[in-house]
């Protein structure tokens, strides 16, 4: 009589688990945004929340929490229920780079979160004020090789710090870099003429590359980039630049895989769409990275840590 009631509520706990998760999702989830409301990152996580609320029916909502180059918010979102209700808009800055800027890092990148799906990815560009006499890649990489340390060049974060040092080394300049808090500042003085130049990420900058109030020279991909298709690589000139900015979705380590499958579903078929490539391309200048399934996001992030590790030591950027 025991084995048979044990067997019952085995059943019935089997039974209510496969319901459980079938109706996924059956309350809102949470996507935390490590940054501040208003930034690239975070109109592309809320395009995304409200696309997947439709696609999943069911609300998605983006909450902020800034600070400590985005660690709060990643360390926020590994401590959680692994349940699929709490997600993280995941970043190279806080899972690839995050790791070799800080000594002592509150989360793994890789042991405590699970892939799910991969956003975007966003180029960066070298700019200059639209009143520059520098009109090109070539032009800009004369005046420095001609005037030593006289060619100042903001950034940002380190995105920018690491493509800007690539540059430097590949091309064998002597420049100066001159940090920034934030992209927006850094770019109104590079249009008035406080510093004469700026690597930044299309998703701060392209708006004002299409009002003409700043002028990309090059781009840090390997490639050109579709929102500007005439603007050169660096990498035609100076092999082994490769710098870009991504995207994506990471929950809790020991999500529900049906859970991570179905969001990774629902975002192929949003990234499938026009309207998104049009967003994307219009808000952010970013490009639809290839369509991956969770393991071969997985896998990208691992190679990332490698990628961001030898351009950090490139940079010689020291871990604080």
């Amino acid at each position: 009589m025991h084995t048979f009631r044990y067997l019952v509520c085995i059943a019935a706990f089997v039974l209510a688990s496969t319901t459980a998760l079938a109706a996924y999702p059956d309350r809102p989830v949470r996507i935390v945004v490590p940054f501040a409301a208003g930034s690239g990152s975070d109109n592309v996580a809320r395009y995304y929340a409200m696309q997947l609320g439709k696609e999943l029916k069911q609300t998605f909502f983006v909450e902020n929490k800034p600070g400590a180059n985005g660690s709060i918010g990643a360390a926020l979102v590994a401590k959680s229920p692994a349940d699929g209700y709490t997600l993280l808009l995941g970043s190279n800055s806080t899972l690839s780079a995050a790791p070799f800027l800080f000594k002592k890092l509150p989360y793994d990148p890789i042991k405590d979160f699970a892939s799910i799906a991969r956003l975007s990815d966003i180029p960066q560009v070298l700019a200059v004020a639209a009143n520059s006499p520098l009109r090109t890649f070539e032009d800009f990489i004369r005046e420095a090789r001609a005037k030593p340390n006289s060619m100042t060049w903001a950034h940002a974060n380190t995105a920018h710090l690491a493509a800007g040092m690539a540059l430097t080394k590949q091309a064998g300049l002597e420049m100066v870099p001159v940090p920034y808090k934030s992209s927006p500042q850094a770019l109104l003085d590079l249009i008035s003429g406080q510093v004469r130049s700026q690597i930044v990420d299309t998703s701060a900058s392209y708006g004002f590359i299409q009002q003409g109030k700043i002028r990309a020279l090059a781009v840090t991909t390997m490639k050109p980039i579709q929102a500007l298709p005439s603007v050169p690589p660096i990498s035609e000139t100076f092999p082994g630049v490769d710098v870009y900015s991504w995207l994506g979705i990471v929950g809790p380590a020991g999500m529900p895989e049906e859970a991570i499958k179905m969001i990774n579903t629902a975002v192929l078929q949003i990234n499938a769409r026009e309207e998104t490539q049009r967003f994307l391309l219009e808000n952010a200048a970013a490009e639809l990275p290839p369509a991956e399934s969770p393991e071969e996001f997985s896998a990208f992030m691992k190679n990332q840590l490698h990628v961001w590790e030898k351009l950090l030591k490139d940079a010689n950027i020291q871990p604080e």
